[in-house]
């Protein structure tokens, strides 16, 4: 019996032996190789996310760099416009004064012609006005040409008088 029981331990042994090596060779060595793939197949994902991820990385920094680049650039048109802005409206700003100095100047020149021009027409008037009364006071009639004469006269000898 124990010989009995020795040779069915040993055929129990050949045979989980022999299923060891079926299972071995058709069971754990594809499981094995599909493991490993996998393996290899998250390693490489694991690699191209990385890669990615310094890809993104250099780009994030590239768009930063192109977006300080570009708001510094803004800011430097702005400041151009500001500035030729600045000059455009002082330089219309003395136009503006010459103007209204010119004007002022005609103006000035004018009233003085004006002034001058009234004041002679005052003294023809006066003038006309004290030689009709002159003529009235000593009863003597004048005529237009020696009124004319008289009060040309007494216009230049006021005129020389004034300067």
């Amino acid at each position: 019996m124990i010989l009995n029981l020795n040779s069915q331990i040993i055929w129990v042994f050949v045979d989980l032996l022999i299923l060891f090596v079926l299972m071995k060779k058709f069971l754990f060595g594809p499981i094995t190789q599909m493991l490993d793939d996998r393996a290899q197949q998250v390693s490489d994902t694991l690699d191209q996310a990385d890669k990615r991820l310094a890809e993104a990385e250099q780009q994030q920094t590239a768009h930063a760099a192109q977006l300080a680049s570009a708001k510094q650039k803004a800011a430097q048109i702005i400041e151009d416009a500001r500035a030729r802005g600045q000059q455009e409206y002082d330089r219309l700003v003395a136009e503006a004064q010459t103007a209204v100095q010119r004007l002022d100047e005609q103006a000035a020149r004018r009233r003085e012609s004006e002034r001058t021009q009234m004041l002679r027409e005052a003294k023809k008037e006066i003038t006309a006005l004290v030689l009709l009364t002159t003529a009235k006071v000593s009863r003597q009639k004048l005529n237009s040409d020696t009124d004319r004469a008289m009060i040309d006269d007494f216009l230049r000898e006021e005129t020389e008088a004034a300067r």
